[in-house]
């Protein structure tokens, strides 16, 4: 028979164990079942991320095609204008130099001055709620095509303008469309992004290993005896090969009857304003290749590296012996290597942003969050051998683990992963949400309102907006507060804001304020003549007070308009004490500035700020990622406890006919589960608080970090109750095995 011959009978011989093999045709085909269910969802989940990668795609072209082109070109350009009456909700003015200047995608002409053209979203919530309504004054004369929005469910409004050309922040488009930048996105948020990513494929590669693994012990002493009997060692990984890739078939033939049946509904997602079409949620070709070749190989090497001792001390393993002790030095290596990536900027000469950081806090993240897990079989193995004594419930457990721990942590490495992670993002997010809305307070104010005026309509729209405020239920009052630069003799600059005294008090941590007076935070000489950019001169007056602590937004110079005198501002704005008794005053200072449009916007409180939508989606994102991969980890749990108790069918029926209670061996199935789940959430617990403190010290520099102890606990609680929930659903299992008939079977 020639060499191929003969590895194809290894192959067959290795179908034959998948579907066949044990000691019953029905334990082989459960084992199957097991290991398919387990794959299945595995490559489920791999393929919705692979489509949603392929989706977020497409939405980011269509965003980039819409990307104004200022480039000075030929042709009549059009003058656009962002503006946000509200945080997340931009409108994009239009004034066309000519009759042939650009028109953005989406849009069939350019709309006239006074009307507006939404998206269909948005004018679904216009009908819905006056509030959003009260925010335009134009005329709805249009929606906005799919070809120019992100998705169905984004919020957007083009609008005709005229004066454009006043605002220094209008920009001369020539042509619509740019190359698709991830840039664009603040790498804070990416990293947040790519961690969250992380979280959810790194368990289901490690899944998809445990799951190739099921009744391991089982199919190893099989396999010895293959080895005893004469077969090679590599005949028997060819046929260690052929058995776990029957599982891997069948378990990628369930994972894609899954995603076609869940595609539809996850194309429906709504996260925080991200959405996609439908159309959209197909995967790439090469991407789905990808996924169907990883779940094989990661099976095969999974079921390799179980080979080890099994090709060193066959018999050994054939008659149950004490397996061999477990390196460190390689688990070791990919957490030092995923610490030093972490901490390259210590490295690289130069100062590092953290978009720089971006490659090795992805690589050093993956690195971790796969060297963690590793170290749970060394660390369980080392403290079991340890334990001595007991009740006998305990015993039996840690003489279980003590001969075979290698299944129960392959197990629990899931939830490790994932625990790790979660632990970390959320420290993330709790520390990054945090110390922004702290620095948001600061700076601005929980309880004012900021009307922003553009730079040089100062004169005329100034009054209006504080007309327009006057009598809105919800706002107490609002003062003008505005900002010039000066000059010392030496060249420093000195910022300097002009606003009435209730203005400054309120706002600016002063106390004693009357009109006429000033007050500075540094050390400003009396007498010191300081310069404006309009070639007026201020003079420090002698009267000059202190003030109590540093001022909001910077300033360093505070003068009520008296003590002013004919100093021009450079900008400024106005501000509006708003009223906590009275939850919707800031929707009734944007409906009432409305008319203005683009020459006055409000500013959104701290609870409005766009980043934390995105935070608070990714915190959705990740905790249901969480709950995913705790309910793959409890199937693959309880595969695991039944895989225990057909596996050690015949000693716990002797041991019930020797009259050990059935309880006592219950117990001893959850000691033995347990004990790797508790060293596995110690592990994970640590190992995602060390990861946080790297990861905030790259994303923002001196913060301080936050831990969610609440969170902390709920998640730790969540996989210790797992264990109870797996041990539970398994008592019947055990009541069967050790009943007076499965002894005389036996």
């Amino acid at each position: 028979m020639s060499r191929g011959a003969h590895r194809l009978q290894d192959l067959a011989i290795g179908v034959r164990l998948a579907v066949g093999g044990g000691r019953t045709l029905k334990a082989s085909l459960l084992r199957l079942v097991l290991t398919t269910i387990g794959i299945g969802l595995a490559t489920a989940i791999l393929l919705l991320v692979v489509t949603s990668a392929s989706a977020l795609r497409d939405r980011t072209d269509r965003v980039a095609a819409r990307a104004p082109d200022t480039t000075a070109g030929q042709g009549t350009p059009v003058y656009l204008l962002e503006h946000h009456p509200a945080w997340d909700l931009p409108v994009y003015y239009l004034e066309p130099a000519g009759p042939n200047a650009p028109v953005p995608p989406g849009l069939r002409s350019i709309p006239a001055p006074g009307q507006i053209v939404v998206s269909p979203a948005l004018a679904e919530k216009m009908r819905e709620d006056p509030r959003v309504r009260g925010l335009f004054s134009q005329q709805v004369v249009g929606t906005i095509e799919p070809s120019g929005l992100a998705g169905p469910n984004e919020l957007i409004a083009y609008a005709g303008g005229s004066g454009l050309r006043q605002s220094e922040y209008v920009d001369t488009v020539y042509a619509f469309g740019q190359p698709p930048n991830a840039d664009s996105l603040p790498p804070q948020l990416l990293i947040l992004g790519m961690i969250g990513v992380l979280v959810l494929l790194v368990p289901m590669l490690v899944f998809v290993a445990s799951s190739s693994r099921i009744a391991g012990p089982e199919r190893e002493r099989r396999l010895s005896a293959l080895r005893l009997a004469g077969a090679g060692a590599a005949q028997v990984r060819r046929i260690a090969a052929a058995e776990s890739l029957v599982g891997a078939g069948t378990g990628a033939l369930l994972g894609l009857l899954l995603y076609l049946v869940v595609r539809p509904f996850a194309a429906g997602l709504d996260l925080a304003g991200v959405t996609v079409y439908p159309a959209d949620f197909v995967p790439d070709w090469p991407l789905v290749v990808l996924v169907f070749a990883i779940i094989p190989l990661i099976s095969v090497c999974s079921a390799w590296l179980g080979l080890r001792s099994l090709i060193v001390e066959p018999l050994a393993v054939f008659r149950r012996g004490k397996p061999l002790r477990r390196r460190l030095w390689w688990r070791l290596v990919l957490v030092v290597a995923g610490v030093a990536l972490l901490f390259a900027d210590k490295a690289i000469p130069g100062d590092q942003s953290a978009g720089d950081m971006l490659p090795y806090v992805l690589l050093g993240g993956s690195l971790l969050l796969v060297g963690v897990p590793t170290l749970l079989p060394w660390l369980t193995e080392r403290v079991v051998n340890r334990l001595r004594g007991g009740f006998p419930a305990w015993q039996l457990a840690v003489r279980r683990l003590q001969v075979d721990s290698g299944t129960p942590t392959r197990v629990v490495a899931g939830v490790v992963v994932v625990l790790a992670a979660v632990v970390a993002l959320q420290t993330l997010l709790w520390s990054v949400e945090a110390n922004a809305n702290a620095d948001r307070t600061s700076y601005y104010g929980a309880d004012l309102a900021n009307v922003s005026i553009e730079t040089g309509l100062q004169a005329e729209v100034e009054p209006q907006v504080t007309a327009l405020l006057t009598g809105v239920p919800g706002v107490r009052w609002a003062e003008p507060e505005r900002w010039l630069t000066l000059r010392g003799p030496h060249g420093e600059y000195v910022e300097t804001v002009v606003a009435p005294c209730r203005l400054l008090e309120h706002h600016f941590f002063v106390s004693g304020c009357t009109e006429g007076a000033a007050f500075t935070t540094e050390d400003l000489d009396p007498g010191m003549v300081l310069g404006s950019r309009s070639g007026q001169t201020f003079t420090v007056p002698a009267d000059l007070e202190r003030a109590a602590q540093r001022s909001r937004e910077g300033a360093e110079l505070l003068l009520t308009p008296t003590a002013a005198g004919a100093l021009r501002p450079d900008y400024g704005d106005i501000k509006a004490l708003l009223d906590p008794a009275v939850p919707d005053a800031l929707d009734r200072v944007r409906s009432a500035v409305s008319p203005l449009q683009w020459r006055a916007s409000v500013s959104a409180p701290v609870s409005e700020n766009g980043d934390m939508a995105m935070l608070n989606a990714t915190r959705a994102l990740l905790y249901a990622g969480a709950v995913l991969t705790m309910l793959l980890a409890g199937i693959s749990m309880l595969v695991l406890v039944i895989g225990q108790i057909s596996e050690r069918r015949r000693p716990f029926a002797a041991m019930t006919a020797a009259g050990v209670p059935r309880g006592v061996l219950s117990r001893s199935l959850l000691w033995q589960n347990a004990l790797p789940v508790v060293f596995g959430v110690l592990v994970a617990i640590g190992a995602g608080i060390g990861v946080a403190a790297m990861l905030l010290r790259i994303m923002t520099p001196g913060a301080a970090m936050l831990l969610d102890w609440t969170f902390i606990m709920v998640m730790a609680s969540a996989a210790l109750v797992l264990v109870l929930l797996v041990s539970a659903a398994a008592v019947p299992g055990l009541r069967s095995v050790t009943k007076l008939e499965a002894l005389r079977m036996e």
